[in-house]
């Protein structure tokens, strides 16, 4: 048997991921696996009553803590002035003994229970080939636990979040507290396993809906059950286009299969996936004058075949870092240090950002097959002259009905000031799963502002959500990113905390019904405060 342990430490000075926040001297908490095989039931019984623990202990103290998994969030949504408890260092995943599932479960082959602290990067490791995840987001550093806490959506055209693979919930609210919960009424967990799991079994649609975007303010989330899907892998094609207004149009109808063939000639099918990077100040024709050209990536789903799964079988063969901005922004940089004197031009990023990528295939030549994993890799830490450069990433959910004019007034706020240093990135999703989604439309676009941290790309972001305001169009920010979430916004798109009938009342209510008032305060951040859901 695995048994884990508590580790407890100072930290002199912690900084989550991307280093939006600093802590000095602070109490840690973290995870500590044992040597040895392990069984999925006892594992997570002593994981949860080490989580109880670091509750129980904060309580003492009268200070909160803040559950962390890869501290990928830009946002403050792990911010507070209490302790940190590190999940990341218990991340095991198990498939499902078919006599512990319910009767919910019926392709019981693609069951699996996951520590919250496991990462996409292991979770996809252990699906494939012969399973996959849907959707994930544009890197693999990411705990499960995390994904769940913001709404994390990628890009697939028909999928919502991450949060939409999830079955089950295991969260700890407490010394010897902790809760299964299910959307039911069919269970998907059997029963007697759930109740040998946690102590409060639970089948609640709005309980469940609102722990699959929890906000880090419900409990700890020890362990969800996912199913995922049988594998696949993706035909990859890159390439760069000028875009017109018709094709802004195209993508606004959901034409997407229309839009594909416009970029790529050979397509012939509606891909799976699209990304698109705009270039903020020569976005499409006839705004502002020529378009620069657009890097589109397109996936298209394929079953998979011999050789791709005989290569993801391999456990070292690695992933290659995802070509997405932030990505691409920092190995231009790093690539050639000298470009650091373009920075102080905003206009720059998008032309550094389309240095590094990279169009393929080669006319004539089939796209390469990845898996899903292998198309969705790290992200990389870049530097310049020793310094880690410092990346800026806002994210803006819309309605895809309305994209051609909400994407004008946000180009339009974003030149307010003479602009930011940052492209325009949009992804496609369906709605998402949970009570406080951000991707809360049926057709939701996410357009990303994704550059360097800079005042400019801060005041272009502030802008862009002020002028959504004034012009009245209905838009929500991702939870773990640097816009302006304010507790008036909040409102405005989830409803009142107080009014019981609203998304945000009823998450509120939930989590006045998992957590005790003595746990309210300690499983508590300063943005939870702030957005007025505490």
């Amino acid at each position: 048997m695995r048994v884990p342990s508590l580790s407890w430490s100072t930290t002199p000075h912690w900084r989550n991921y991307h280093h939006t926040q600093d802590r000095l001297q602070v109490e840690t908490a973290a995870l500590i696996p044992g040597p040895g095989p392990s069984e999925a039931i006892p594992a997570l019984r002593k994981t949860a009553e080490l989580l109880g623990a670091v509750l129980g202990h904060a309580a003492q103290k009268r200070a909160p803590v803040n559950v962390l998994g890869s501290a990928w969030s830009f946002s403050d949504i792990t911010k507070g002035p209490g302790g940190l408890a590190q999940t990341t260092l218990a991340q095991h995943i198990w498939r499902v003994d078919p006599a512990d599932l319910g009767a919910a479960a019926v392709h019981r082959d693609r069951m699996v229970l996951a520590h919250a602290g496991t990462t996409i990067h292991d979770l996809n490791a252990f699906l494939e080939p012969s399973l996959s995840l849907a959707t994930s987001g544009a890197h693999d550093g990411q705990t499960v636990g995390g994904m769940l806490g913001t709404g994390v959506h990628g890009s697939a055209l028909s999928y919502g979040g991450f949060q939409n693979h999830i079955r089950g919930v295991h969260i700890v609210t407490g010394p010897g507290e902790s809760w299964w919960i299910e959307r039911g009424p069919v269970p998907w967990l059997a029963a007697a396993t759930a109740r040998t799991l946690a102590n409060h079994v639970v089948l609640e649609a709005d309980l469940f809906e609102a722990t699959l975007v929890h906000l880090g303010g419900l409990g700890v989330v020890n362990a969800v059950l996912l199913e995922a899907v049988p594998g696949f892998v993706v035909d990859l094609v890159r390439v760069k286009h000028p875009l017109t207004a018709a094709a802004i149009a195209q993508l606004q109808a959901g034409d997407y299969a229309g839009f594909a063939r416009e970029v790529w000639p050979p397509s012939r099918e509606t891909p799976y996936y699209i990304e698109v990077i705009l270039d903020p100040f020569h976005p499409y024709a006839g705004y502002r004058g020529d378009a620069h050209d657009a890097l589109v990536t397109l996936f298209y789903k394929r079953e998979p075949n011999r050789v791709v799964a005989r290569l993801a079988a391999l456990p070292d063969v690695p992933h290659e870092p995802t070509h997405e901005p932030l990505n691409l922004l920092g190995r231009a940089l790093a690539a050639q240090p000298e470009q650091d004197l373009l920075l102080p031009l905003p206009q720059a990023v998008a032309w550094l950002v389309a240095q590094e990528f990279k169009p393929e295939p080669a006319p004539g030549v089939a796209p390469r097959q990845l898996t899903w994993g292998g198309a969705n890799g790290p992200h990389v830490r870049q530097k310049i002259l020793g310094w880690e450069i410092e990346l800026y990433n806002a994210a803006y959910a819309i309605e895809r009905a309305h994209l051609s004019t909400t994407l004008k007034t946000m180009l339009d706020a974003f030149h307010t000031h003479g602009g930011g240093h940052q492209v325009f990135t949009l992804r496609f999703v369906t709605k998402a799963a949970g009570l406080m989604a951000f991707t809360r439309f049926d057709d939701t676009v996410v357009i990303n502002m994704d550059g360097l941290r800079t005042l400019n790309s801060a005041d272009a972001a502030r802008c862009v959500a002020l002028a959504l305001e004034r012009e009245g169009i209905p838009f929500s920010q991702h939870w773990g990113k640097q816009g302006v979430i304010t507790s008036t916004r909040v409102m405005r798109d989830f409803g009142m905390p107080s009014d019981p009938r609203s998304r945000a009342g009823r998450w509120r209510a939930a989590r006045y019904r998992l957590l005790s008032p003595e746990m309210r305060g300690v499983v508590c951040s300063d943005a939870l405060s702030a957005w007025g859901l505490a």
